[in-house]
């Protein structure tokens, strides 16, 4: 069975070799734990994965003899593996399609077990500054913004298709009437047939929001009995402490410019305005009391420096900036 281990972990093992991995892990506990025991072993044994430019051939020797070593030492009595690298509820971060900034590379995926049976959930993490796109496993794509967390299974159920959100992903989704996807966020679930939309909730934020291009969504809220539906060109956006929520007819085609390195702000709050050049740049921001933070301008940034953005700023609203150790400073004039 560490032959096999050992290829899924590479991401070289079959279906047939994933199905017989998977038995092996229901059979009982003391296998999950060999499992677990030698994937943290092999993601401690070298600092970038198998797949990412730079790998070298030590991760893999180091993995090899530990599990040669577990081999025999399962024979005489029982092993205990320290956990070199025991993250909290880690899942796989997978390749990602890098649009901005860097991206976070492949690592190997977790197994999470429930109600007894082994389930592979993989995880999609842009940082600060990044964004990326990733082909979940019906063909759907998912594009995340900055600071988003994606969550999915390795392989959808025949009866739904459910992704758990963290932030702010755009979604096409693959139609399928047989399997309708949803995409749960702290604060809502959206649920669709075959559609396009945004969905954003970032946890620091007071709102959560989703804003349909195409198709239909259902929006699922907290005490709410009655699902919500929208259409194209609407945009839903719920107050998280009071509950309430309001429906506006906006243009769709907007919320999603930052997927193509475009951020647009038509007749926006400066505040509005601070926030999105925050998230877009993956910066901090401290905004001094005094700083005109209602008043309303327009501007689209696309491949600018934070410095090209500000020095606009300080143009067209009368504010004064500063940026030091990727910090923005702003005050009013």
């Amino acid at each position: 069975m560490n032959d096999i281990i050992l290829k899924y972990l590479q991401r070289t093992a079959g279906k047939e070799e994933k199905e017989r991995l998977l038995a092996w892990l229901r059979e009982s506990d003391a296998n999950k734990k060999t499992f677990i025991d030698l994937r943290d072993i092999w993601l401690a044994s070298g600092k970038t994965p198998v797949h990412a430019p730079g790998y070298t051939e030590n991760a893999f020797r180091i993995f090899e003899e530990n599990v040669r070593r577990n081999e025999q030492n399962s024979r005489s009595s029982k092993r205990s593996i320290r956990p070199f690298l025991r993250i909290a509820a880690s899942v796989a971060i997978l390749l990602i399609c890098s649009i901005g900034g860097y991206y976070i590379g492949r690592n190997t995926p977790d197994i999470v077990y429930i109600e007894k049976e082994a389930v592979i959930m993989n995880q999609a993490i842009m940082g600060k500054g990044s964004k990326g796109s990733v082909i979940l496993p019906d063909g759907s794509v998912a594009w995340l913004n900055t600071n988003s967390k994606l969550t999915y299974p390795e392989k959808f159920s025949d009866k739904y298709r459910k992704v758990k959100l963290e932030g702010e992903g755009y979604f096409e989704v693959k139609k399928n009437e047989q399997a309708p996807f949803f995409v749960e966020t702290n604060q809502m679930t959206v649920n669709v047939l075959g559609t396009s939309f945004d969905v954003k909730d970032y946890s620091d934020k007071m709102n959560s929001e989703t804003t349909l291009l195409t198709g239909k969504v259902e929006i699922q809220l907290p005490n709410n009995p009655n699902s919500i539906l929208l259409k194209p060109n609407q945009r839903i956006i719920l107050d998280k402490e009071t509950g309430v929520h309001e429906i506006r007819q906006v243009d769709a085609s907007e919320y999603i410019l930052w997927i193509n390195e475009k951020l647009v702000c038509n007749n926006e709050k400066l505040s509005v305005i601070l926030h999105k050049i925050k998230l877009w740049y993956g910066m901090e921001l401290v905004c001094q009391p005094g700083t005109p933070v209602d008043q309303r301008l327009s501007l689209t940034i696309r491949k600018e420096s934070p410095d090209e953005i500000f020095k606009l700023l300080e143009m067209i609203a009368p504010i004064r900036y500063s940026i030091k150790d990727d910090v923005i400073y702003v005050k009013p004039k």
